[in-house]
């Protein structure tokens, strides 16, 4: 259970280096054999799995990994929470609200020492890990165990966003056990988080946007993004995820069990419409690249008890085109009749925001080709979601799953989003 020994801290990648000049970035290699990936992926993660069922493992130090709550020590939260203040230490916890889903997650409420109090040192945590097979061998697979230690390593201490804060990332690449303690927004904040059902009205919207174009503006065009290999272009994210699972496959599975909720005109044209993005990955992955949330649904972000609106589930990051991020939180999180009144002006905000924060924005006509262009993936991942296969976790229930597709869908249509695509050649 103990984290990779590299030059790196624990839970990073070791190639965080620039690329040599024309080396390919390690993420977008391509896989030759990818039924051999997932089928070496089985064996070594299901091996780990079964050791670990026998020795039962309990975190000690900093470098173990541990994924619940009977392996955690005070031992381990005194080395990962107090290494900056001599004499700190953790002498007490409680784990609540244990849930399961593409991680494991449960809330962690810590006690220190006296100089641990003193100095401040967080006392409500959450936790995600990797307990189970399928949720490591997703992201393993995925190759997205890396993005949110990366995140809270490399990013976030570079952003005044409202976002949760991280404490402590770690990895082990060879079992997929992985843990992040991360701020517990809801203790701290009085957070609630967000559903499709949940009503967003224009100043949430805004104020989301404004925290998106924010962080799109610090690393817009950033050459230091290219330099972390845990962030991937969407095309190659897309092509792990095709690996995986099949994308085109469970999108069809997906479009019949959400066909209550999907436009007549849609399912007909799943192959121009599936080409269509594809070729939209493609565009979101060339040009000015920025860093991205990369899964900035409405099921992501959350309002604090003061009306602030934040993203959370900083998993899937990627670096590419600043549409990818708008289009799909403003596609997916506001209601259909709300969207078709709001989206221009909300577009004319967000670039001005982007302006403001000294990004060279792009004109309105250009960036709104792009947000027709992106609005594909966020249908189709939700249809693919939807239309999970035995090996995936059940990433969502149903009911968000219909609520997403049903206004995703309804956006590729008024947006004419595979004409929009198509228009560029």
């Amino acid at each position: 259970m103990t984290a990779d020994r590299d030059p790196e801290p624990a839970g990073y990648s070791t190639s965080d280096r620039p690329p040599t000049r024309g080396e390919p970035l390690q993420s977008e290699a391509p896989t030759r054999h990818p039924a051999l990936a997932v089928v070496r992926g089985i064996t070594r993660i299901g091996g780990h799995l079964a050791r670990e069922a026998v020795t039962r493992p309990q975190a000690m130090h900093a470098a173990d990994v541990p994924v619940t709550g009977r392996e955690l020590t005070t031992d381990w939260l005194t080395a990962v929470l107090c290494y900056d203040h001599p004499g700190a230490v953790v002498e007490a916890f409680d784990i609540a609200d244990k849930s399961s889903g593409t991680s494991t997650r449960w809330k962690l409420t810590v006690g220190y020492n006296e100089i641990g109090r003193a100095a401040g040192l967080p006392e409500n945590l959450f936790a995600k890990t990797t307990a189970g097979f399928k949720q490591r061998l997703t992201l393993d697979l995925a190759d997205i165990m890396h993005g949110e230690p990366g995140f809270f390593k490399h990013v976030r201490p570079n952003l005044e966003i409202e976002a949760p804060r991280g404490y402590h990332s770690a990895v082990d690449s060879r079992s997929g056990r992985s843990i992040s303690l991360l701020e517990d927004i809801v203790s701290t904040k009085g957070a609630s988080f967000c559903t499709p059902g949940t009503p967003i009205g224009r100043e949430q919207i805004e104020d989301l946007l404004r925290t998106m174009a924010t962080w799109h503006a610090r690393y817009w065009d950033d050459e230091g993004l290219r330099l972390h290999t845990w962030l991937k272009a969407p095309r190659a994210h897309f092509a792990n995820l095709d690996r995986l699972i099949g994308m085109s496959k469970r999108a069809r599975v997906g479009a019949r069990r959400a066909a209550s909720v999907i436009p007549d005109v849609l399912p007909a044209q799943h192959d121009r419409l599936y080409r269509a993005l594809e070729r939209s990955l493609e565009i979101a992955s060339t040009g000015p690249q920025t860093f991205l949330h990369g899964d900035s649904h409405i099921g992501n972000t959350y309002v604090t008890a003061a009306g602030r609106m934040g993203f959370t589930d900083w998993q899937v990051v990627l670096r590419g085109n600043w549409a990818y991020d708008f289009a799909y939180v403003v596609t997916s999180g506001l209601d259909v009749a709300d969207r078709r009144a709001w989206e221009r002006e909300l577009l004319t905000g967000y670039l001005a925001r982007l302006a403001d924060c000294g990004a060279p924005a792009p004109d309105f006509d250009t960036a709104w080709l792009a947000y027709r262009q992106q609005a594909l993936y966020p249908y189709f991942i939700w249809l693919s979601t939807i239309g999970h296969s035995a090996i995936q976790p059940k990433y969502q229930p149903d009911e968000v799953c219909l609520g997403i597709i049903e206004r995703t869908a309804t956006a590729v249509v008024d947006l004419d989003a595979a004409g929009a695509v198509e228009a560029t050649g």
